[in-house]
């Protein structure tokens, strides 16, 4: 009796084994993520030997933080560039007027913001504070990232940001007085706006994020929806 009864129970255990292992095999895959560590392109912008400002943290007039990762200087052109975590894969559905975006891998899907609307708003800051400044915007994403259709205009991958310069630069290589005339009063705000937040992380205002007490933390690059001063 004592036999049987052990018997049954590694019968019993096996299954449950195996049951678990089924369940394990045949799980829905996470949902792919946009968020995370950002795509590093400081090494690249910096090779550039163009004028540039990385981790830019701008306060706007509702005493906000907004946060951009690169703005780059061209000889006609300021370019406000956003990125995308560098873990993201799978195929982004999207163009540049729907206000979501869709991100598939292995059959599980995520709905996100698109980006380059959440760009819009600070880039029209920049136009409304400089205007006759020409202000870019571009959003860039890792190369495991694949867009369905045609690219949207104004997302890119990280293997292609080096060409699109190339291409801006085309057209945009003449010196613009324009731009020269905007580059120490940009430079000038985001080193104000950054001496403002260590003031206020110094008196505990703010803690180690980017956010006003109370609040969340802002994410990085794709949460820029506020308006820059």
């Amino acid at each position: 009796m004592h036999a049987i009864g052990l018997t049954q129970l590694l019968v019993y255990t096996a299954f449950i084994v195996v049951g678990l292992g089924l369940l394990y095999a045949f799980r829905p895959p996470p949902p792919p993520k946009v968020r995370g560590e950002r795509v590093n392109l400081r090494k690249i912008v910096d090779n550039l030997n163009h004028p540039c400002l990385h981790d830019v943290r701008i306060i706007d007039k509702q005493a906000r933080i907004v946060c951009i990762d690169h703005i780059l200087r061209l000889p006609a052109s300021v370019v406000l560039i956003g990125t995308v975590a560098a873990t993201a894969k799978g195929e982004v559905t999207g163009n540049e007027y729907t206000r979501t975006w869709k991100i598939t891998h292995r059959g599980s899907s995520t709905s996100f913001v698109n980006p380059l609307l959440e760009l819009q708003p600070l880039n029209a800051a920049f136009k409304r504070r400089f205007p006759i400044l020409r202000v870019r915007g571009i959003v860039v994403f890792p190369d495991t990232v694949t867009f369905t259709g045609e690219t949207p205009k104004g997302a890119i991958r990280a293997s292609d940001f080096q060409a699109w310069v190339d291409e801006i630069l085309k057209m945009d290589g003449t010196i613009s007085s324009a731009t020269e005339q905007a580059w120490p009063a940009i430079t000038s705000m985001v080193a104000s706006s950054q001496a403002r937040i260590e003031q206020a992380r110094a008196r505990g205002l703010i803690g180690g994020g980017d956010r006003k007490p109370g609040k969340k933390p802002r994410k990085p690059a794709l949460a820029m929806a506020a308006r820059a001063r």
